[in-house]
């Protein structure tokens, strides 16, 4: 019993059945808001107003119609509940030839991190991005982000042979 505290919280679940998948804009609305006016998963607040999600924005996702963006997700469920996190979003620069998506960021419930999700929604994004024969590209992000993942995006640029465009040399 000692040792259960100790436990993160995917080890604690009766149900540890992990799914990543891709979800578009409209699928998340869905989840979040269970077809009704108010949003129903209060994990999806800005991170200030208690959200788990640090970098989603929620009014991105509202007015993403408004601004013509493209929005994909790639999401890690454990048991049902997403609990990770990354947006992908088809840049304006993006051609007939040429697709390219931005990877804008990457997030997963304090909850469930350092238990390897983020390599796992990683490799989602990256199957999204292949599977469209397009290439990725990074944002510029906080120093903790680049480096914990700045490896593992290079790696799993090789292992999916995709283009990769990282010109600031820096991730969230």
């Amino acid at each position: 019993m000692e040792g259960e505290l100790f436990k993160s919280e995917l080890e604690r679940s009766e149900d540890p059945k992990i799914i990543a998948k891709i979800i578009t804009a409209d699928d998340l609305m869905n989840l979040i808001y269970q077809g009704k006016h108010e949003l129903q998963d209060d994990r999806f607040r800005s991170f200030d107003s208690g959200g788990v999600f640090k970098y989603f924005d929620l009014n991105k996702l509202i007015n993403k119609n408004l601004a013509h963006q493209e929005l994909f997700y790639s999401v890690i469920e454990v048991g049902g509940k997403i609990v990770g996190l990354s947006e992908l979003e088809k840049s304006p620069a993006s051609t007939l030839d040429r697709e390219i998506y931005w990877l804008t960021f990457i997030a997963i419930d304090p909850a469930y991190q350092n238990q390897g999700l983020s390599s796992r929604l990683l490799a989602e994004a990256f199957k999204f991005v292949k599977e469209k024969e397009a290439t990725l590209e990074t944002s510029s992000y906080s120093d903790e982000g680049w480096k914990k993942l700045k490896e593992n995006i290079n790696k799993l640029a090789n292992e999916y042979q995709i283009d990769l465009i990282d010109d600031n040399k820096r991730l969230l």
